[in-house]
């Protein structure tokens, strides 16, 4: 029975830049062992997702190399198919493989791709745009922005660091709404995190209550209205005791809408800059399929 193509999707921009031996060694691999290899480069935002979605039903699977943000454009093209995607961390952040406990070694990846199982990951939704991890609104987001917008290639983990501070000193952190499934749980925070997956950003588990293929979306929202409360809530984060302290809301539900009182806040979704308030968010369970290892068969 022959095997089916795994198409390979790679952003030559994303954080620290493509490993070319690694692609070279991927597809000798593959093809040695008789899988049909395509390896595309994307020119564009949403190319990924073009590319994915344009695979054939009887594909192996498709392979995004790159970062969180094209993992997100590539599973996004394969909602509700059931083709799964192998992600290969190649960006800046890496969250979602860090998540899944991917380390993007060909070894692991060429077993993964021949032997791996697929679990299912649900997809959120922010005003209609899919993600897979997580979405910000305001002070974070603030930050995304500046840093795209000055954006000319790779993304290096220093590019944050001056919009973080400017950020850190400028933003006025007006009050937004969070309700969710019809009831408001907060109308004063002044960062929220709407979280599909646990993990965030420089190693912070924001929601860590939060399970990718449990049908739930989770909230996290901090009354946080200045500077050094975020501090403050920043290094509870770190230690991950914000839950337990009164300034933070932990919610649950299906449909969250997010507002703010006529000034428009940023938001950004799995680390890329999107639009900004009011958003609603919706889930999608088990919408797409992921490649993860398989311990039994790969002992």
């Amino acid at each position: 029975m022959a095997l089916g193509l795994v198409r390979i999707i790679v952003n030559p921009i994303s954080g620290r830049g493509t490993h070319r031996g690694l692609l070279r060694d991927l597809e000798h691999h593959l093809a040695m062992r008789g899988y049909p290899v395509e390896v595309a480069q994307t020119q564009h935002a949403g190319h990924a997702r073009e590319l994915s979605a344009s695979a054939p039903d009887d594909a192996t699977c498709v392979v995004s190399v790159g970062g969180d943000g094209t993992h997100r454009e590539v599973l996004s093209g394969l909602v509700g198919r059931r083709v799964p995607a192998c992600i290969v961390p190649s960006g800046t952040e890496n969250v979602l493989c860090r998540t899944f406990r991917l380390s993007g070694l060909l070894s692991e990846t060429v077993g993964t791709i021949c032997r791996g199982r697929a679990i299912p990951l649900d997809v959120g939704f922010a005003n209609g745009h899919p993600f897979m991890m997580f979405c910000g609104i305001g002070f974070d987001a603030a930050v995304a922005a500046e840093v795209h917008a000055k954006r000319r290639g790779r993304i290096w983990r220093h590019a944050y660091y001056v919009p973080i501070l400017r950020a850190w000193w400028n933003y006025k952190f007006p009050p937004i709404q969070v309700t969710v499934d019809g009831r408001t749980v907060i109308d004063d925070a002044g960062i929220v995190l709407v979280a599909n997956t646990p993990l965030y950003a420089d190693g912070m588990s924001m929601a860590s209550r939060a399970l990718g293929d449990d049908g739930l979306l989770d909230v996290v929202a901090y009354r946080t209205r200045s500077r050094w409360e975020m501090l403050r809530q920043f290094a509870r984060t770190k230690m991950r005791t914000h839950l337990d302290g009164p300034r933070v809301v932990y919610a649950q539900g299906r449909r969250i809408e997010v507002r703010s009182n006529g000034t428009p806040i940023p938001t950004q979704t799995d680390g890329d800059p999107l639009m900004a308030t009011p958003v609603s968010f919706t889930i999608q369970p088990k919408a797409v399929r992921l490649l993860v290892p398989d311990p039994m068969r790969n002992q």
